[in-house]
């Protein structure tokens, strides 16, 4: 078992990694110092006299709250010749993956208080962007793509069918459904009754796109290695639509996420 295990995890490293790709940060050159102007003890003159300076350190801003990616790209600011900037894509975000949000949380805030940038201009039309870092890395997601002060989850329901609730309690049951096995994020500041989650979760057809409602608690499971299986599911899926792939990897894909308890029959 645990060594299926790390041959799991080994597997979704590379098999993830398939669609990713790397980017190198660039320091910042540092300014000279300027000489420090000093009073001479014995003409009572002033004198320049150069010393080596020490600025005082600036603090680092870091990261204040933690988001899940449910759709969207990672983007990096590019400025154009006019002096305006755009956003240009880097790689496709992993559904489910838990990035670091740049601000302070603000319930009150639609986006939780997270750092914007907005009206950006990309192919002609104005969006919103939300500062994020990912495996390191500084980036920016589109608003909808990322769900701030959340953790991932997945809908736990394999075999029925799981209605989504505009509010948190019985009566307020709604018409859409929800698959089992869906990824999803969970706010961290949903319903206190412990009865029901608060999640958003992105449905990619075209019309739909960000879904926000409850779920009830027992209908989702924040298990870290069955978002992972699912993840592998979902990469199971694109691969075979790809086709081309190499069988081995797709089995090795099925039986771990079967070993975490995830079946493909869904």
């Amino acid at each position: 078992m645990k060594k299926n295990l790390v041959k799991f995890f080994g597997l979704l490293t590379l098999s993830l990694s398939l669609v990713m790709t790397g980017c190198n940060g660039k320091k910042k050159p540092e300014e000279p110092s300027a000489p420090v102007v000093s009073e001479s003890t014995e003409s009572g003159s002033y004198e320049e006299e150069e010393y080596e300076s020490y600025a005082a350190p600036v603090a680092e801003v870091k990261p204040g709250m933690t988001g899940v990616m449910i759709s969207g790209w990672y983007y990096l600011p590019v400025t154009l010749k006019d002096g305006s900037v755009t956003m240009e894509g880097n790689f496709e975000a992993i559904v489910g993956t838990e990035v670091d949000v740049f601000g302070s949380y603000d319930p009150n805030d639609e986006n939780g208080g997270a750092e914007m940038m907005k009206d950006v201009v990309v192919d002609g039309q104005k969006k919103n962007f939300i500062h994020i870092e990912y495996d390191g890395e500084e980036y920016w997601v589109r608003d909808y793509a990322v769900a701030v002060n959340a953790d991932a989850a997945i809908v736990s329901s394999e075999k029925s069918d799981t209605y989504l609730y505009t509010k948190p309690d019985l009566s307020n049951m709604g018409s859409r459904i929800v698959p089992g096995n869906t990824i999803v994020a969970v706010f961290r500041d949903g319903p206190e009754n412990g009865k029901f989650e608060k999640i958003r979760y992105y449905v990619p057809d075209g019309k739909t796109y960000t879904v926000n409602g409850y779920l009830p608690s027992g209908k989702v499971d924040a298990d870290n290695n069955k978002v992972l299986a699912v993840q592998c599911i979902n990469k199971y899926n694109s691969l075979v639509g790809k086709g081309g792939v190499d069988e081995a990897v797709l089995d090795e894909l099925i039986e771990n996420a079967s070993m975490l308890g995830i079946s493909m029959d869904y």
